[in-house]
């Protein structure tokens, strides 16, 4: 072993891994998840001006509060984590486009 090669212990707790092991995991869901692929190829498209984030009615408070026109670089990301509907949730993105033919 060489004078810097010592064992370092972990500074983080078991919570504090465990915490970050679940937002990982939720970070990669959710950049795996349908909505986080349409609002890619929305954003990407530059026919698209702005993106509605759309919510059906008796959707979670959570969701509620997300409804409107958002500009594409400021969108909320779906799903919600803090949804409390009982089928998870429910709101998607529309695009809102600048032009309708080419």
């Amino acid at each position: 072993m060489y004078r810097g090669d010592k064992d370092v212990p972990n500074s983080s707790t078991p919570s504090q891994e465990s915490a970050h092991s679940t937002t990982d995991q939720s970070e990669d869901m959710r950049d795996q998840s349908p909505a986080t692929q349409a609002l890619k190829r929305m954003q990407a498209n530059p026919r698209v001006k702005y993106i509605v984030v759309v919510v059906p009615q008796g959707a979670c408070p959570a969701c509620q509060n997300l409804t409107g026109t958002y500009p594409k670089d400021q969108v909320p990301p779906l799903p919600v984590d803090e949804c409390s509907h009982p089928l998870g949730c429910r709101a998607y993105y529309l695009p809102y486009l600048d032009e309708i033919y080419p």
